[in-house]
């Protein structure tokens, strides 16, 4: 019964050589417990832009246009509303300033009616002058970080022009 014996003392220490030899090439156990997956937080709610408005010094209406309305200022208001590098009016009012239909998808709320005659004239030069230098948060870009002082005076003389007589 002796070579029993041995050949199971044999494949005993065989399998223990195995597992101990094989033992440093197994994946250690990890030190530090596994990240957990993280949950992407819920993106915050988009602002409301339908709320925002214009934010103008209290005497804004005051301010008095320095430029003559005249066939000249006008055009180059005109220049600088349809200009991309200039004011880019054109974007959101479109060319007539009844509004741009094709942009009205990418736009946060529908702009301003230009040519209503009733809204443009109810503002003063100096009230359109600080709209188009302040724009409204979010909804409409500043001017005045595109075009100097007397670029937006141009702009106001031109954007007079588009309103237009109810029939």
């Amino acid at each position: 019964m002796m070579p029993f014996k041995h050949t199971t003392t044999s494949i005993v220490l065989l399998g223990t050589f195995v597992f101990v030899s094989a033992a440093p090439f197994q994946n250690p156990a990890p030190t530090e417990p596994a990240p957990q997956s993280q949950a992407t937080p819920a993106p915050s709610p988009s602002p409301d832009f339908s709320t925002r408005t214009w934010e103008l010094p209290p005497d804004a209406d005051k301010t008095k246009n320095p430029l003559t309305a005249d066939m000249d200022s006008i055009a180059k208001g005109k220049e600088l509303f349809l200009s991309r590098n200039g004011g880019n009016c054109v974007f959101c009012h479109g060319e007539t300033g009844a509004g741009n239909e094709a942009n009205l998808h990418r736009l946060r709320r529908k702009p301003a009616d230009l040519t209503n005659k009733e809204r443009i004239d109810a503002m003063t030069d100096g009230e359109v002058f600080w709209k188009i230098s302040k724009g409204i948060d979010g909804i409409m870009p500043a001017g005045e970080k595109r075009m100097n002082e007397e670029e937006r005076w141009h702009v106001v003389n031109y954007v007079r022009t588009l309103a237009k007589q109810e029939p």
